[in-house]
Protein backbone atom coordinates (compact mmCIF):
# COMPACT_ATOMS: atom_id res chain seq x y z
CA UNK A 1 0.00 0.00 0.00
CA UNK A 2 1.23 3.47 -0.85
CA UNK A 3 -0.03 4.89 2.45
CA UNK A 4 -0.64 3.36 5.86
CA UNK A 5 -3.67 1.04 6.02
CA UNK A 6 -5.13 2.94 8.99
CA UNK A 7 -5.19 6.09 6.83
CA UNK A 8 -7.10 4.23 4.12
CA UNK A 9 -9.58 2.97 6.73
CA UNK A 10 -10.04 6.55 7.97
CA UNK A 11 -10.75 7.77 4.43
CA UNK A 12 -13.33 5.01 3.94
CA UNK A 13 -15.08 5.76 7.25
CA UNK A 14 -15.24 9.47 6.44
CA UNK A 15 -16.72 8.83 3.00
CA UNK A 16 -19.24 6.29 4.31
CA UNK A 17 -20.54 8.91 6.76
CA UNK A 18 -21.23 11.14 3.78
CA UNK A 19 -23.12 8.36 2.01
CA UNK A 20 -25.35 7.62 5.00
CA UNK A 21 -27.59 10.63 4.30
CA UNK A 22 -28.18 9.82 0.63
CA UNK A 23 -30.35 6.87 -0.31
CA UNK A 24 -29.32 7.23 -3.96
CA UNK A 25 -25.59 7.18 -3.23
CA UNK A 26 -25.98 4.19 -0.90
CA UNK A 27 -27.79 2.32 -3.66
CA UNK A 28 -25.06 3.16 -6.18
CA UNK A 29 -22.38 2.12 -3.69
CA UNK A 30 -24.10 -1.21 -3.07
CA UNK A 31 -24.47 -1.75 -6.82
CA UNK A 32 -20.76 -1.10 -7.39
CA UNK A 33 -19.83 -3.54 -4.64
CA UNK A 34 -21.99 -6.22 -6.24
CA UNK A 35 -20.36 -5.54 -9.61
CA UNK A 36 -16.95 -6.03 -7.99
CA UNK A 37 -18.13 -9.38 -6.56
CA UNK A 38 -17.84 -8.28 -2.95
CA UNK A 39 -19.56 -10.97 -0.78
CA UNK A 40 -23.12 -10.21 0.30
CA UNK A 41 -22.34 -10.39 4.02
CA UNK A 42 -19.56 -7.80 3.57
CA UNK A 43 -21.93 -5.43 1.77
CA UNK A 44 -24.50 -5.80 4.55
CA UNK A 45 -21.84 -5.10 7.19
CA UNK A 46 -20.61 -1.96 5.41
CA UNK A 47 -24.12 -0.50 5.48
CA UNK A 48 -24.62 -0.95 9.22
CA UNK A 49 -24.18 1.66 11.97
CA UNK A 50 -21.09 3.86 11.98
CA UNK A 51 -19.54 2.38 15.13
CA UNK A 52 -19.86 -1.17 13.81
CA UNK A 53 -18.46 -0.30 10.38
CA UNK A 54 -15.40 1.43 11.85
CA UNK A 55 -14.50 -1.76 13.71
CA UNK A 56 -15.46 -4.06 10.84
CA UNK A 57 -13.22 -2.35 8.27
CA UNK A 58 -10.14 -3.13 10.33
CA UNK A 59 -10.88 -6.86 9.90
CA UNK A 60 -11.40 -7.12 6.12
CA UNK A 61 -8.58 -8.35 3.92
CA UNK A 62 -6.64 -6.22 1.43
CA UNK A 63 -8.64 -7.41 -1.60
CA UNK A 64 -11.94 -6.37 -0.05
CA UNK A 65 -10.35 -3.09 1.09
CA UNK A 66 -9.36 -2.39 -2.51
CA UNK A 67 -12.90 -3.20 -3.69
CA UNK A 68 -14.47 -0.82 -1.17
CA UNK A 69 -12.13 1.99 -2.25
CA UNK A 70 -12.88 1.33 -5.92
CA UNK A 71 -16.65 1.36 -5.29
CA UNK A 72 -16.50 4.60 -3.28
CA UNK A 73 -14.28 6.24 -5.92
CA UNK A 74 -16.68 5.21 -8.71
CA UNK A 75 -19.69 6.62 -6.86
CA UNK A 76 -18.26 9.83 -5.40
CA UNK A 77 -15.32 10.70 -7.64
CA UNK A 78 -13.28 11.45 -4.51
CA UNK A 79 -9.70 11.25 -5.80
CA UNK A 80 -8.42 10.51 -2.30
CA UNK A 81 -10.04 7.09 -2.70
CA UNK A 82 -8.66 6.39 -6.18
CA UNK A 83 -7.15 2.89 -5.78
CA UNK A 84 -4.25 3.93 -8.03
CA UNK A 85 -3.28 6.49 -5.39
CA UNK A 86 -3.54 4.00 -2.53
CA UNK A 87 -2.34 0.63 -3.84
CA UNK A 88 0.57 -0.60 -5.94
CA UNK A 89 -0.02 -2.08 -9.41
CA UNK A 90 0.64 -5.62 -8.25
CA UNK A 91 -1.63 -5.18 -5.20
CA UNK A 92 -4.43 -4.01 -7.50
CA UNK A 93 -3.90 -6.92 -9.90
CA UNK A 94 -3.88 -9.46 -7.06
CA UNK A 95 -6.96 -7.91 -5.47
CA UNK A 96 -8.87 -8.01 -8.76
CA UNK A 97 -7.91 -11.66 -9.27
CA UNK A 98 -9.01 -12.52 -5.72
CA UNK A 99 -12.36 -10.79 -6.17
CA UNK A 100 -12.96 -12.62 -9.44
CA UNK A 101 -12.25 -15.92 -7.72
CA UNK A 102 -15.09 -15.25 -5.28
CA UNK A 103 -17.53 -15.64 -8.17
CA UNK A 104 -16.00 -19.00 -9.06
CA UNK A 105 -16.52 -20.17 -5.49
CA UNK A 106 -20.20 -19.32 -5.48
CA UNK A 107 -22.48 -22.30 -5.61
CA UNK A 108 -25.12 -22.64 -8.27
CA UNK A 109 -27.92 -25.08 -8.89
CA UNK A 110 -28.10 -27.97 -9.53
CA UNK A 111 -26.42 -29.26 -6.36
CA UNK A 112 -26.10 -32.97 -5.54
CA UNK A 113 -25.75 -34.70 -2.18
CA UNK A 114 -24.33 -38.23 -1.94
CA UNK A 115 -25.10 -40.76 0.81
CA UNK A 116 -28.67 -39.51 1.02
CA UNK A 117 -31.46 -41.58 2.55
CA UNK A 118 -35.02 -41.12 1.32
CA UNK A 119 -37.45 -41.31 4.24
CA UNK A 120 -40.50 -40.47 2.11
CA UNK A 121 -41.04 -39.08 -1.38
CA UNK A 122 -40.73 -35.56 0.06
CA UNK A 123 -38.26 -36.11 2.91
CA UNK A 124 -34.53 -36.88 2.75
CA UNK A 125 -31.61 -36.98 5.18
CA UNK A 126 -27.88 -36.52 4.53
CA UNK A 127 -24.95 -34.49 5.87
CA UNK A 128 -23.20 -31.30 4.80
CA UNK A 129 -19.92 -29.62 5.70
CA UNK A 130 -20.54 -26.35 7.47
CA UNK A 131 -18.35 -24.54 4.94
CA UNK A 132 -20.56 -25.81 2.08
CA UNK A 133 -23.72 -24.81 3.93
CA UNK A 134 -22.40 -21.29 4.49
CA UNK A 135 -21.29 -21.10 0.87
CA UNK A 136 -24.85 -21.93 -0.22
CA UNK A 137 -26.11 -19.12 2.00
CA UNK A 138 -23.53 -16.61 0.80
CA UNK A 139 -24.34 -17.57 -2.79
CA UNK A 140 -27.92 -16.47 -1.99
CA UNK A 141 -29.27 -19.95 -2.68
CA UNK A 142 -31.03 -20.16 0.70
CA UNK A 143 -33.88 -17.74 1.32
CA UNK A 144 -35.82 -16.85 4.46
CA UNK A 145 -39.52 -17.47 3.83
CA UNK A 146 -41.37 -15.21 6.27
CA UNK A 147 -44.66 -17.09 5.90
CA UNK A 148 -43.18 -20.42 7.02
CA UNK A 149 -40.91 -19.00 9.72
CA UNK A 150 -41.22 -16.98 12.91
CA UNK A 151 -42.62 -14.00 11.07
CA UNK A 152 -40.90 -10.65 10.77
CA UNK A 153 -40.05 -7.51 12.66
CA UNK A 154 -40.33 -4.06 11.12
CA UNK A 155 -37.98 -1.11 11.53
CA UNK A 156 -37.75 2.35 10.00
CA UNK A 157 -34.60 3.04 8.01
CA UNK A 158 -32.82 6.38 7.66
CA UNK A 159 -34.91 7.41 4.67
CA UNK A 160 -38.15 6.72 6.55
CA UNK A 161 -38.98 3.48 4.78
CA UNK A 162 -40.22 0.37 6.59
CA UNK A 163 -37.76 -2.52 6.48
CA UNK A 164 -38.87 -6.13 6.99
CA UNK A 165 -36.27 -8.34 8.68
CA UNK A 166 -36.22 -11.85 10.18
CA UNK A 167 -36.83 -12.31 13.90
CA UNK A 168 -33.42 -13.28 15.29
CA UNK A 169 -32.21 -13.97 18.81
CA UNK A 170 -28.75 -12.38 18.52
CA UNK A 171 -27.61 -13.82 21.84
CA UNK A 172 -28.41 -17.32 20.60
CA UNK A 173 -26.55 -16.74 17.32
CA UNK A 174 -23.48 -15.44 19.15
CA UNK A 175 -23.49 -18.41 21.54
CA UNK A 176 -23.75 -20.90 18.66
CA UNK A 177 -21.01 -19.13 16.69
CA UNK A 178 -18.60 -19.14 19.62
CA UNK A 179 -19.10 -22.84 20.30
CA UNK A 180 -18.71 -23.71 16.63
CA UNK A 181 -15.55 -21.62 16.24
CA UNK A 182 -14.05 -23.26 19.34
CA UNK A 183 -14.97 -26.76 18.09
CA UNK A 184 -17.24 -27.28 21.09
CA UNK A 185 -20.46 -27.57 19.08
CA UNK A 186 -22.04 -30.99 18.57
CA UNK A 187 -23.36 -31.74 15.10
CA UNK A 188 -26.94 -30.54 14.80
CA UNK A 189 -29.65 -30.58 12.17
CA UNK A 190 -30.50 -27.98 9.54
CA UNK A 191 -33.76 -28.42 7.63
CA UNK A 192 -34.16 -26.97 4.15
CA UNK A 193 -37.32 -26.90 2.08
CA UNK A 194 -36.94 -27.19 -1.69
CA UNK A 195 -39.95 -26.26 -3.80
CA UNK A 196 -41.05 -25.05 -7.21
CA UNK A 197 -44.21 -24.78 -9.27
CA UNK A 198 -42.27 -24.79 -12.54
CA UNK A 199 -39.71 -27.62 -12.29
CA UNK A 200 -39.27 -30.82 -10.31
CA UNK A 201 -37.59 -29.45 -7.15
CA UNK A 202 -35.48 -32.54 -6.47
CA UNK A 203 -34.42 -35.77 -8.16
CA UNK A 204 -33.44 -38.84 -6.15
CA UNK A 205 -31.33 -41.63 -7.66
CA UNK A 206 -31.98 -44.66 -5.51
CA UNK A 207 -29.17 -46.77 -6.97
CA UNK A 208 -26.48 -44.22 -6.09
CA UNK A 209 -28.35 -42.70 -3.11
CA UNK A 210 -27.81 -39.26 -4.62
CA UNK A 211 -30.24 -36.36 -4.22
CA UNK A 212 -30.06 -33.45 -6.64
CA UNK A 213 -31.64 -30.05 -6.05
CA UNK A 214 -32.58 -29.03 -9.58
CA UNK A 215 -31.95 -25.72 -11.29
CA UNK A 216 -34.98 -23.46 -10.93
CA UNK A 217 -35.95 -24.73 -7.47
CA UNK A 218 -36.21 -22.42 -4.47
CA UNK A 219 -34.47 -23.36 -1.23
CA UNK A 220 -35.74 -21.93 2.03
CA UNK A 221 -34.53 -22.48 5.58
CA UNK A 222 -37.27 -24.39 7.37
CA UNK A 223 -35.52 -25.04 10.68
CA UNK A 224 -32.12 -23.93 11.90
CA UNK A 225 -31.96 -20.28 10.87
CA UNK A 226 -30.10 -19.37 14.07
CA UNK A 227 -27.67 -22.26 13.49
CA UNK A 228 -27.08 -21.08 9.94
CA UNK A 229 -26.40 -17.51 11.09
CA UNK A 230 -24.12 -18.88 13.79
CA UNK A 231 -22.24 -20.92 11.18
CA UNK A 232 -21.67 -17.84 9.01
CA UNK A 233 -20.22 -15.97 11.99
CA UNK A 234 -18.19 -18.99 13.15
CA UNK A 235 -16.40 -19.32 9.81
CA UNK A 236 -15.40 -15.67 10.00
CA UNK A 237 -13.93 -16.34 13.45
CA UNK A 238 -12.33 -19.65 12.45
CA UNK A 239 -11.91 -20.05 8.65
CA UNK A 240 -10.46 -23.54 9.15
CA UNK A 241 -13.53 -24.81 10.98
CA UNK A 242 -14.21 -28.47 10.15
CA UNK A 243 -17.72 -29.47 11.18
CA UNK A 244 -20.44 -31.54 9.53
CA UNK A 245 -24.12 -30.85 10.08
CA UNK A 246 -27.04 -33.23 9.68
CA UNK A 247 -29.04 -31.98 6.69
CA UNK A 248 -32.74 -32.69 6.36
CA UNK A 249 -34.15 -31.80 2.95
CA UNK A 250 -37.91 -31.56 2.53
CA UNK A 251 -39.90 -30.86 -0.59
CA UNK A 252 -43.10 -29.42 0.84
CA UNK A 253 -45.71 -27.11 -0.59
CA UNK A 254 -46.44 -23.86 1.22
CA UNK A 255 -49.17 -25.18 3.53
CA UNK A 256 -47.25 -28.32 4.52
CA UNK A 257 -44.13 -26.27 5.26
CA UNK A 258 -46.15 -24.03 7.59
CA UNK A 259 -47.57 -27.01 9.45
CA UNK A 260 -44.14 -28.61 9.77
CA UNK A 261 -42.64 -25.48 11.27
CA UNK A 262 -45.57 -25.23 13.66
CA UNK A 263 -44.78 -28.77 14.84
CA UNK A 264 -41.12 -28.11 15.58
CA UNK A 265 -39.98 -27.34 19.10
CA UNK A 266 -36.62 -25.55 19.10
CA UNK A 267 -34.52 -23.81 21.70
CA UNK A 268 -35.89 -20.47 20.51
CA UNK A 269 -39.50 -21.26 21.37
CA UNK A 270 -42.22 -19.83 19.17
CA UNK A 271 -44.83 -17.58 20.68
CA UNK A 272 -48.07 -19.50 21.15
CA UNK A 273 -49.97 -17.36 18.65
CA UNK A 274 -47.45 -17.95 15.87
CA UNK A 275 -47.23 -21.67 16.68
CA UNK A 276 -51.02 -21.99 16.49
CA UNK A 277 -51.06 -20.06 13.24
CA UNK A 278 -48.56 -22.41 11.61
CA UNK A 279 -50.01 -25.61 13.04
CA UNK A 280 -53.55 -24.64 11.94
CA UNK A 281 -55.20 -27.20 14.18
CA UNK A 282 -58.61 -25.50 14.27
CA UNK A 283 -60.73 -25.13 11.16
CA UNK A 284 -60.86 -21.41 11.91
CA UNK A 285 -57.05 -21.29 11.73
CA UNK A 286 -57.28 -22.52 8.15
CA UNK A 287 -59.85 -19.86 7.33
CA UNK A 288 -57.58 -17.09 8.62
CA UNK A 289 -54.61 -18.57 6.76
CA UNK A 290 -56.62 -18.37 3.53
CA UNK A 291 -57.68 -14.79 4.33
CA UNK A 292 -54.03 -13.86 4.90
CA UNK A 293 -53.18 -14.98 1.39
CA UNK A 294 -56.26 -13.83 -0.51
CA UNK A 295 -58.32 -11.19 1.29
CA UNK A 296 -58.27 -7.41 1.30
CA UNK A 297 -56.92 -7.38 4.86
CA UNK A 298 -54.65 -10.41 4.49
CA UNK A 299 -51.36 -8.54 4.79
CA UNK A 300 -52.68 -6.61 7.77
CA UNK A 301 -53.23 -9.69 9.97
CA UNK A 302 -50.28 -9.94 12.38
CA UNK A 303 -48.71 -13.23 13.42
CA UNK A 304 -47.51 -11.72 16.70
CA UNK A 305 -49.47 -10.99 19.86
CA UNK A 306 -49.55 -7.28 19.04
CA UNK A 307 -49.99 -5.24 15.88
CA UNK A 308 -47.23 -3.20 14.29
CA UNK A 309 -48.62 0.06 12.90
CA UNK A 310 -45.43 0.69 10.92
CA UNK A 311 -46.19 -2.46 8.93
CA UNK A 312 -49.85 -1.50 8.52
CA UNK A 313 -51.10 -4.34 10.72
CA UNK A 314 -54.67 -4.04 11.99
CA UNK A 315 -55.44 -7.17 14.00
CA UNK A 316 -53.91 -10.53 14.91
CA UNK A 317 -54.24 -14.09 13.67
CA UNK A 318 -55.30 -15.21 17.14
CA UNK A 319 -58.11 -12.64 17.44
CA UNK A 320 -59.47 -13.51 14.01
CA UNK A 321 -59.31 -17.26 14.55
CA UNK A 322 -60.93 -17.10 17.99
CA UNK A 323 -63.82 -15.00 16.65
CA UNK A 324 -64.41 -17.18 13.61
CA UNK A 325 -64.27 -20.33 15.74
CA UNK A 326 -66.94 -18.87 18.04
CA UNK A 327 -69.26 -17.60 15.33
CA UNK A 328 -69.02 -20.16 12.53
CA UNK A 329 -69.70 -23.90 12.56
CA UNK A 330 -67.30 -26.31 10.86
CA UNK A 331 -67.83 -30.00 10.14
CA UNK A 332 -65.57 -30.53 7.14
CA UNK A 333 -63.09 -28.90 4.79
CA UNK A 334 -65.90 -27.65 2.54
CA UNK A 335 -67.08 -25.43 5.41
CA UNK A 336 -63.61 -23.87 5.54
CA UNK A 337 -63.75 -23.04 1.83
CA UNK A 338 -67.28 -21.60 1.99
CA UNK A 339 -66.54 -19.52 5.09
CA UNK A 340 -63.27 -18.15 3.77
CA UNK A 341 -64.91 -17.23 0.45
CA UNK A 342 -67.70 -15.38 2.22
CA UNK A 343 -65.35 -13.54 4.58
CA UNK A 344 -63.11 -12.64 1.67
CA UNK A 345 -66.07 -10.90 0.03
CA UNK A 346 -67.15 -9.38 3.34
CA UNK A 347 -63.79 -7.71 3.98
CA UNK A 348 -63.59 -6.52 0.37
CA UNK A 349 -66.84 -4.62 0.92
CA UNK A 350 -65.79 -3.45 4.38
CA UNK A 351 -62.42 -2.02 3.34
CA UNK A 352 -63.86 -0.66 0.10
CA UNK A 353 -66.58 1.17 2.02
CA UNK A 354 -64.15 2.69 4.53
CA UNK A 355 -60.79 2.98 2.72
CA UNK A 356 -59.42 5.70 5.00
CA UNK A 357 -60.32 3.87 8.20
CA UNK A 358 -58.28 0.83 7.13
CA UNK A 359 -55.49 2.77 5.46
CA UNK A 360 -51.86 1.86 6.16
CA UNK A 361 -51.42 5.55 7.00
CA UNK A 362 -52.91 5.86 10.50
CA UNK A 363 -53.21 9.64 10.06
CA UNK A 364 -56.01 9.12 7.54
CA UNK A 365 -58.21 7.30 10.03
CA UNK A 366 -60.98 9.59 11.29
CA UNK A 367 -62.62 7.00 13.55
CA UNK A 368 -59.76 5.12 15.29
CA UNK A 369 -62.13 2.70 17.00
CA UNK A 370 -62.92 1.14 13.60
CA UNK A 371 -59.35 -0.12 13.17
CA UNK A 372 -58.90 -1.26 16.78
CA UNK A 373 -57.56 -4.86 16.71
CA UNK A 374 -60.44 -6.16 18.85
CA UNK A 375 -62.99 -4.41 16.65
CA UNK A 376 -62.42 -7.22 14.18
CA UNK A 377 -64.29 -9.46 16.61
CA UNK A 378 -67.25 -7.20 15.92
CA UNK A 379 -66.79 -7.47 12.18
CA UNK A 380 -66.79 -11.27 12.38
CA UNK A 381 -70.01 -11.16 14.44
CA UNK A 382 -71.50 -8.79 11.87
CA UNK A 383 -70.47 -11.03 8.98
CA UNK A 384 -72.27 -14.01 10.52
CA UNK A 385 -75.37 -11.91 11.23
CA UNK A 386 -75.54 -10.68 7.64
CA UNK A 387 -74.97 -14.19 6.29
CA UNK A 388 -77.64 -15.77 8.50
CA UNK A 389 -80.18 -13.10 7.55
CA UNK A 390 -79.35 -13.08 3.82
CA UNK A 391 -78.42 -9.40 3.98
CA UNK A 392 -76.56 -8.19 0.91
CA UNK A 393 -73.00 -7.02 1.48
CA UNK A 394 -73.81 -3.78 -0.33
CA UNK A 395 -75.67 -2.81 2.87
CA UNK A 396 -72.56 -3.20 5.01
CA UNK A 397 -72.20 0.52 5.81
CA UNK A 398 -75.66 0.64 7.35
CA UNK A 399 -74.85 -2.20 9.75
CA UNK A 400 -71.30 -1.09 10.55
CA UNK A 401 -72.63 2.33 11.51
CA UNK A 402 -75.17 0.67 13.78
CA UNK A 403 -72.56 -1.25 15.78
CA UNK A 404 -70.25 1.75 16.30
CA UNK A 405 -73.09 4.12 17.18
CA UNK A 406 -72.36 4.12 20.93
CA UNK A 407 -68.74 5.18 20.50
CA UNK A 408 -67.86 5.78 24.17
CA UNK A 409 -69.26 2.48 25.45
CA UNK A 410 -67.51 0.61 22.67
CA UNK A 411 -64.21 2.36 23.37
CA UNK A 412 -64.37 1.36 27.04
CA UNK A 413 -65.13 -2.24 26.11
CA UNK A 414 -62.32 -2.57 23.57
CA UNK A 415 -59.77 -0.94 25.85
CA UNK A 416 -60.78 -2.80 29.02
CA UNK A 417 -57.55 -4.80 28.86
CA UNK A 418 -54.26 -3.40 27.58
CA UNK A 419 -53.00 -6.72 26.27
CA UNK A 420 -54.58 -8.25 23.17
CA UNK A 421 -53.69 -11.80 24.16
CA UNK A 422 -55.56 -14.50 25.98
CA UNK A 423 -58.43 -13.16 28.06
CA UNK A 424 -61.39 -15.12 26.73
CA UNK A 425 -63.72 -13.30 29.11
CA UNK A 426 -63.12 -9.94 27.43
CA UNK A 427 -63.40 -11.44 23.97
CA UNK A 428 -66.65 -13.17 24.84
CA UNK A 429 -68.00 -9.92 26.29
CA UNK A 430 -67.19 -8.19 23.00
CA UNK A 431 -68.91 -10.96 21.02
CA UNK A 432 -72.01 -10.74 23.23
CA UNK A 433 -72.06 -6.94 22.97
CA UNK A 434 -72.09 -6.93 19.17
CA UNK A 435 -74.51 -9.85 18.97
CA UNK A 436 -76.97 -8.07 21.28
CA UNK A 437 -76.58 -4.78 19.40
CA UNK A 438 -77.33 -6.40 16.05
CA UNK A 439 -80.34 -8.24 17.44
CA UNK A 440 -81.66 -4.99 18.93
CA UNK A 441 -81.54 -6.27 22.49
Amino acid sequence: MKIDRSDIEHLINTQLKGLSTSKSLKYQFKYQLIELNIPVEVIDSLLKKEEYVAQYITQIDASILYGVCQALFSVTGNEQLDPNQLFGKREIRDAQDNLKSIVQKRKELPISFSDTTMLKFDSYITKIAIADLVKMSESQLIVYDYETQRGAKYTVNQSGGVVKTPIVNKTSVKRIATKMADNHYFEDMITLNVYSTEVDPVTYHEDSRTLTINDGAIISILDGFHRLQGAVAALQMNPNLDLDMILSIRSYDHETAQKYFGQINTINVLKKERRDELAQERMSDKVVAILQRKSEIGKHIASATTVNELAGELTTFDIMSYSIDRMYHFDRQLDVIKTSNYLNDFFTYLVGSYPDEFSIDANKRKTPIMSHPLMFIGYIVLSKFMKDHDIGLDEIEKYVNSIIFDYKELELLLNAKKSLTGNKRIRNQIINHFDSTLRGE
